[in-house]
């Protein structure tokens, strides 16, 4: 299936389009500017939010649960990652960024509510246990962010030519 190409050598159709998608950065052009800063705004915040959960489970890995197996690896892993993938998505703002931060964020809280019901990797806590709540909110305001975020930043992308 070939791509077709525009006068203005633009390319037409869906898989032109998803590969834009991947390779789009920013908010730039033809997204409104004001629309462009919110989007910034959301990205920004929400990396700040991959960051703060990225210590939260730093902490809890440091206060003991790296002696608890699996999830123990599974919370430094976490952190780690964490503490990459916040960066990045500030200082590149791609839409596959964007998107892997939702995706974070959202594992995060599937773990955490896994976790305090029907159990996960072994452990049944509840969500009275230190940390579980703000955890949970700081994350799923974090998914929220790089959603709204991301549905910004392929707006432009999505739409008929």
């Amino acid at each position: 299936m070939g791509v077709t190409v525009d006068s203005g050598n633009t390319p037409v159709g869906l898989r032109a389009r998803l590969v834009e998608a991947v390779r789009h950065h920013g908010f730039g052009p033809p997204t409104p500017r004001w629309l462009g800063f919110v989007g910034t705004a959301f990205a920004l915040s929400g990396s700040a939010l991959i960051v703060t959960t990225a210590a939260i489970h730093l902490h809890l890995w440091l206060t003991g649960y790296r002696h608890v197996p699996t999830l123990g690896v599974l919370f430094l892993l976490q952190a780690i990652t964490g503490f990459v993938l916040g960066p990045l998505i500030a200082i590149g703002r791609y839409l596959v960024l964007l998107l892997a931060g939702a995706g974070f964020m959202a594992s995060a809280v599937v773990g955490l509510l896994l976790s305090a019901t029907v159990g996960f990797v072994g452990i049944h806590d509840d969500l009275s246990t230190p940390w579980a709540t703000p955890s949970i909110g700081v994350e799923l305001a974090g998914f929220v962010l790089f959603c709204a975020a991301a549905v910004i930043s392929a707006k432009p992308l999505l739409r008929t030519r």
